[in-house]
């Protein structure tokens, strides 16, 4: 069965058919650099990196764009003394790709901020003014939305409906503007305000909308007619219906082939965002039982549904991811043993290229080495099962439901008390490599290195692979050793309860503290 997957566009279910058979060219609408990112934020992002992911697992190259917004409002709202707007911007840049890499969230091939592409953003507004669907008042040119039949088309909502703008995120003077739904392209600077110029006597200086920058990020990187494009569902409208509305004058119907939304995260019936403050920030939640169990969490509801979060919700759901990573843990540590008193046996298995394999046989592309041994047959019928959900949509809760199934039909089968080495690493690569499709990346070099060299992040050190392979969970028992040192045994004894808690025991020794979990 092929990838389908939700069109919010069409609102159906559908094949995922991209413009060229191999290769999908993907645009993610990035953060507005005020803010760091937040829980909210990285169940959007750890979305998109799952489904490009699967795309690759499926055989697909990706091109994948993220952007980030780096002029705006808010952002020339926190600059002031010695910050200017552009040391606002970057280090709340530097903040979310250090994010990134806590989460093991893959790089993408671009990262574009807005304000490299000014000349774009300038060359598209002065086309949609010759072309009728834009006009200018006071210096600022704004979209004329009633020039565009299919307005509201991709969010299901009607223009008799938009009473209030969709320009942008900031209070404006509707007085100014032919309909309330007419939405900014280009505004004038104020002083002391970042400005470009433009070469047009009309809006002469200024900064892009919010909506222009992504429409130009975009096309020039993917082209006028792309793949996949989407954000948070927060996006969806107005900034995904703006941007359709802007784009396909100038580029053509239709300008994208699929729109996906991924859903908030719900906080006692709330969505998670700055405004309600009710914040929680990505090394925070890293903290609790590493990445990899947020991950997991993560995963465990489908990407369209609300995702219902509170720290005992986190910590039922690591309890049940626990039972895997101990299964990967007692794979692992036989074959390390075993890899110590000399070379592990090779798998005694020729591969052939994936596209000399017939069709079912060719995803993932290492699949004759994962179903070797004595629990071949179980693997075989774990990656089907794996597929087939995945292939649903994207349905990440009947996925790990063949996860646990998987797990149970290798004890079953013995994996424990197993000591045919062969058998052993075919199913520890078959289970890592089908785990690091969810963002969940266990697997240590020595025993799968190829996974391991298309890792988001460096695997764990040996020392934290003994332990549990969290290198998050060193760094706090490392700053409990220093409050020790410096005799804060306040601050020492939070972090060990801490600790304590998440299912942590630690040892102090002369020469250190080591731990593992319970």
């Amino acid at each position: 069965m092929p990838l389908r997957i939700y069109n919010t566009l069409s609102r159906q279910i559908e094949p995922f058919v991209p413009a060229h058979p191999k290769v999908v060219r993907i645009y993610t609408c990035g953060l507005t650099t005020y803010a760091p990112m937040h829980a909210g934020h990285a169940r959007t992002y750890c979305f998109w990196d799952l489904f490009r992911r699967y795309l690759e697992y499926r055989g697909y190259h990706l091109i994948s764009v993220l952007n980030y917004t780096d002029i705006d409002d808010r952002i020339m709202q926190k600059a002031g003394g010695d910050k200017g707007c552009v040391d606002v911007a970057e280090a709340m840049i530097a903040a979310f790709r250090s994010d990134c890499r806590l989460l093991h969230i893959k790089d993408y091939a671009a990262y574009t901020r807005a304000t490299d592409f000014v000349d774009e953003q300038v060359e598209m507004v002065a086309e949609l003014l010759a072309k009728g669907n834009a006009y200018v008042t006071g210096g600022e040119a704004f979209y004329e939305v009633s020039t565009f039949p299919r307005y509201g088309a991709l969010s299901g909502r009607n223009l008799e409906e938009q009473l209030v703008g969709a320009s942008d995120r900031v209070d404006e003077d509707f007085a100014r503007k032919r309909n309330p739904a007419d939405f900014t392209l280009w505004k004038p600077s104020d002083a002391n305000q970042p400005a470009w110029t433009t070469g047009h006597a009309e809006w002469p200086q200024g900064r892009p909308g919010w909506h222009i920058e992504c429409s130009a990020m975009s096309t020039t990187l993917l082209g006028n007619h792309f793949d996949v494009h989407g954000g948070g569902v927060d996006n969806l409208f107005p900034h995904h219906e703006n941007e359709v509305a802007q784009s396909e004058p100038i580029c053509g119907h239709p300008w994208v082939r699929y729109w996906l939304h991924p859903e908030h995260l719900d906080l006692r019936g709330e969505k998670m965002s700055k405004s309600l403050g009710n914040v929680i920030h990505v090394p925070e939640l890293c903290a609790r039982h590493g990445y990899d169990a947020l991950r997991w969490f993560f995963s465990t509801h489908h990407y369209r549904t609300k995702l219902p979060f509170s720290w005992d919700l986190l910590d039922q759901s690591f309890a049940g991811y626990r039972r895997i990573r101990r299964l990967v843990e007692v794979i692992a540590e036989k074959l390390t043993a075993a890899a110590a008193a000399g070379p592990l046996p090779p798998l005694g298995v020729a591969g052939t290229y994936a596209s000399q394999r017939s069709p079912e046989e060719r995803v993932p592309r290492m699949r004759h080495t994962y179903t070797v041994g004595a629990f071949g047959e179980q693997s075989a019928r774990f990656m089907d099962a794996f597929i087939a959900a995945m292939d649903d949509d994207l349905n990440t809760p009947i996925a790990i439901a063949a996860v646990f199934e998987y797990a149970n039909a290798l004890y079953a089968a013995g994996v424990e008390a197993s000591t045919d080495l062969v058998s052993l690493l075919s199913a520890y690569r078959c289970l890592t490599a089908h785990l690091a499709v969810l963002g969940v990346e266990l697997a240590r070099p020595e025993l799968h290195p190829e996974l391991c060299a298309e890792s988001a992040a460096e695997p764990p050190s040996a020392a934290a692979a003994s332990r549990g392979g969290d290198d998050a969970l060193d760094r706090l028992v490392a700053l409990r050793g220093q409050a020790r040192a410096q005799r804060d045994f306040a601050k020492s004894d939070a972090i060990r309860k801490l600790l304590t808690e998440i299912g942590v025991d630690v040892e102090d020794k002369p020469d250190g503290s080591i731990w593992r979990v319970k």
